[in-house]
């Protein structure tokens, strides 16, 4: 019976194999129980053909390298890429109403105009970095949309609410499992 730091290690095997899956047809899906069984196996050897080791289907030093390197660049090959924080954490209920200029007003805009395709009632919003009615009204019609209260003027519950539909409905996720 294995020790628990082997099973660890078997885990950690499973997961590596496992992301890799999503990204490669050739490498099965394994479930991720720590018990080396003909499943982990059999993923293990597809990796192994692929990175043209023989495919004994045992985790030896050069494959252990290798599946590592592999998840790891896959992992930053895969990421998302690192999101940009543009609504401000300073001042404290910080909001912004028509009037302002700025590229954070271009920001919203341009999520507005993709955001029209998805719920009634926003209208046409220019991006010319003004806030002006025209953003407004869009802007109270996603409040609305979204049960918050319909001021015009982007909060941060607003910002986060627009931030989320639009990564819910533009940023899908692309693994086939």
């Amino acid at each position: 019976m294995a020790n628990e730091n082997e099973r660890e290690a078997v885990r950690n095997l499973q997961r590596y194999l496992r992301h890799l899956s999503y990204f490669n047809d050739e490498i099965n899906e394994v479930p991720i129980d720590g018990i080396f069984g003909s499943d982990t196996e059999e993923a293990l050897r597809a990796f192994q053909q692929l990175e043209g080791l023989p495919p004994t289907g045992r985790a030896d030093l050069e494959t252990w390298e290798r599946l590592f390197k592999a998840y790891t660049d896959s992992i930053e090959r895969h990421s998302p890429p690192h999101a940009i924080a543009h609504f401000p954490q300073i001042p404290e209920n910080y909001t912004i109403e028509v009037g302002e200029v700025q590229f954070l007003v271009s920001i919203i805009q341009n999520a507005l105009q993709e955001l029209a395709a998805v719920y009634d009632g926003i209208g046409e919003v220019p991006q010319t970095g003004e806030y002006d009615a025209a953003t407004a009204d869009a802007v109270r019609a996603f409040q609305a949309a979204n049960g918050l209260p319909a001021t015009g003027a982007v909060d941060r519950a607003t910002w986060n609410a627009i931030a989320d539909a639009y990564n819910r409905n533009f940023n899908s996720p692309y693994l086939r499992h």
